[in-house]
């Protein structure tokens, strides 16, 4: 025998071993093809409810372990935790539904959980009871049988013979925490009572609301920023131009060589002239945008860039530059095309706005599928296909 080899009795084993698992998938298999056999001569046929429930007494006449039920009914059926099912009227109602096979789950009552969690749990669970079922009859019945199982956990019985009344609800007066928040409830309750005094006044004064403090900024909240930027309330680049602008818009960073074809602005027109008005702070620096891009006749394109802004100016202002040196106008794109046949390839004419973004995440996801969209969008709102405009088609494909 080879050092290292199989056996000759180990691969004696084997072979039988193999020859057994053939014998058993044949069987199987032929046992299978029986059932589906018998399955499809029965669903062929129109039959019974008896012939349902031998069919499935068939089914379970196997040696894989594998038991069916069925369960058939006129009036009701079971779905998830709830039984639906027809009164005498015709009308649904709805009862809870245990399988017979269900064990008593419920937390027990010597658990180390909190003891307040475990005095809400039979709370929760006869609130979730009551909206089950809609008889108050099955629901006193099902009570009942709930009951049993909480006391069978040792769930004490003064919490189902006594029933605390409801609070009422109070009016709240909610404020961040702060070094005076003490002195201000006092002085709240304290003068209070001014109001009601009034008797006019008195019927619209609710009572004396409840003081709630909510937590205020930390230092962590101080010296953290967000994962999501917030927009600066400040005026935008006021340096930069004659009059400050609002809040919103556009704005060339002013310094960089795309800041000559990138205009300053807050709003934007379409091609039928209708107003719209800039809802993001877009600069030279912004990535996913969708820019608005108009020629010397007034031409409108709108495209899109996942790069900063400057970077897809710069492109165009060279291919439309490049465009002079005797290429076709046929493979030219559309904006060099179009400056080549109209404006003698002169990209100063050129003017850009950012209208829209994309605030990307850690997350990241496709940024690239929601900028076609976004732009689709917009070239259909602007109506900037041509001959309105200089867009060429939609990309229908980010859609689907």
């Amino acid at each position: 025998m080879v050092e290292g080899g199989p056996s000759l009795s180990n691969q004696r084993k084997k072979d039988t071993l193999e020859e057994r698992m053939s014998d058993l998938k044949g069987q199987n298999d032929k046992a299978i093809q029986g059932k589906q056999e018998k399955k499809v001569n029965w669903m062929s046929q129109t039959g019974n409810w008896v012939e349902l429930l031998d069919f499935i007494k068939f089914l379970n006449t196997n040696q894989l372990n594998i038991k069916l039920t069925c369960h058939f009914d006129t009036n009701s059926v079971d779905f998830l935790d709830i039984t639906i099912k027809r009164d005498n009227f015709g009308m649904l109602q709805t009862d809870l539904f245990r399988k017979k096979t269900a064990v008593n789950s419920v937390l027990h009552a010597s658990s180390s959980h909190p003891k307040h969690v475990i005095n809400a749990i039979p709370i929760g669970q006869f609130l979730r009871l009551r909206r089950v079922c809609s008889s108050f009859e099955d629901f006193k019945m099902r009570a009942e049988e709930m009951k049993k199982r909480f006391l069978d956990r040792g769930t004490n019985n003064l919490i189902f013979s006594t029933s605390k009344p409801q609070k009422e609800v109070k009016t709240r007066f909610i404020t961040e925490y702060h070094s005076h928040w003490e002195l201000m409830r006092e002085i709240l309750s304290k003068h209070w009572s001014i109001l009601t005094s009034d008797p006019v006044l008195k019927q619209y004064v609710p009572e004396r609301p409840c003081v709630t403090a909510r937590r205020a900024r930390n230092l962590k909240d101080h010296l953290t920023k967000s994962f999501y930027p917030v927009n600066d309330q400040s005026l935008l680049f006021p340096s930069l131009v004659s009059k400050p602008i609002e809040k919103w818009g556009c704005a060339p960073c002013g310094n960089c060589v795309a800041c000559p074809n990138i205009d300053c602005a807050t709003s934007f027109v379409g091609s039928d002239s209708k107003p719209y008005k800039i809802t993001q702070t877009i600069t030279c620096n912004t990535k996913a945008v969708i820019y608005h891009a108009t020629c010397p006749c007034s031409k409108i394109y709108v495209g899109l860039t996942t790069r900063p802004l400057k970077l897809r100016v710069r492109e165009h202002v060279r291919d439309i530059r490049a465009a002079e040196k005797g290429e076709t106008v046929e493979h030219l794109k559309t904006l060099p095309r179009h400056f080549k046949i109209h404006h003698g390839c002169d990209p100063t004419g050129l003017r850009v706005i950012g209208i829209d973004r994309i605030i990307t995440d850690l997350r990241g996801g496709s940024v690239s599928r929601r900028l076609a969209q976004k732009e689709s969008r917009w070239i259909w709102t602007l109506r900037t296909l041509q001959p309105l405009g200089l867009n060429e088609a939609l990309n229908y494909s980010s859609f689907l």
